[in-house]
């Protein structure tokens, strides 16, 4: 694991970002703060190296990465690499979830991953709010910052399993079936009843469970 160390001046923030985040960093050098750009294998943007780490997803990907699973690889990272991370969603989109299955997925992300959540209206916004985290990071801190360089995420096929098997009557054993038979969370998520009775272990009962939490709406 590689430390960087960067001098902080006196009343200036200072934040490590990934190169991708183009619009944000701007906004942030607007703001005053000293941003250096990097290739940032954990997270968007890093305060510290041991506090905050923040994931920014615009809402179309927040959701995208639930049905597929990332998010939870995503979470894992950045809890075993930082102690504070914060998830940030940007705006909305017309893209739609079920909402049992979004509201499961914070809640899991909060209680197993610790991970905070805050919602932005638009770049500026993320800009504003990334500012802040790392200003109230970085209060007690006056001469170095020390920043890590996390391993980058590798494998998602556990995460993927995991997923799956957090539906009640799934075990470990048939979310591998339900997955090395449709590829994808999202094609479990599409597929019929019959279908899914088609795969060893899942008769009509929890084929019809299964459908029934993944689509109905919440009320």
């Amino acid at each position: 694991m590689e430390t960087q160390r960067i001098l902080k001046l006196p009343n200036k923030v200072v934040v490590i970002a990934d190169y991708h985040e183009k619009e944000v960093i701007e906004n942030l050098k607007n703001l005053g703060a000293t941003v250096n750009v990097t290739n940032l294998k954990v997270g968007d943007f890093a305060c510290s190296s041991k506090g905050v780490v923040i994931e920014r997803k615009t809402h179309s990907d927040f959701v995208s990465s639930i049905i597929d699973g990332r998010i939870f690889e995503q979470a894992k990272y950045l809890k075993e690499n930082y102690e504070k991370p914060v998830i940030i969603v940007e705006g909305f989109s017309n893209r739609e979830i079920n909402d049992n299955a979004l509201k499961a997925t914070i809640a899991s992300l909060i209680t197993r991953f610790n991970v905070s959540f805050i919602n932005t209206k638009n770049v500026s916004d993320t800009a504003k709010t990334i500012y802040w985290l790392a200003k109230k990071d970085q209060e007690d801190i006056t001469q170095n910052l020390g920043f890590k360089h996390g391993k980058k995420p590798k494998e998602i096929k556990k995460l993927q399993e995991f997923v799956l098997s957090s539906i009640p009557g799934i075990s470990n054993i048939l979310s591998k079936r339900l997955l090395e038979k449709f590829g994808s969370i999202e094609n479990v998520i599409k597929a019929s009843e019959i279908e899914l009775m088609k795969v060893e272990g899942i008769g009509k009962k929890l084929a019809n469970k299964i459908k029934k939490l993944l689509t109905s709406n919440y009320n």
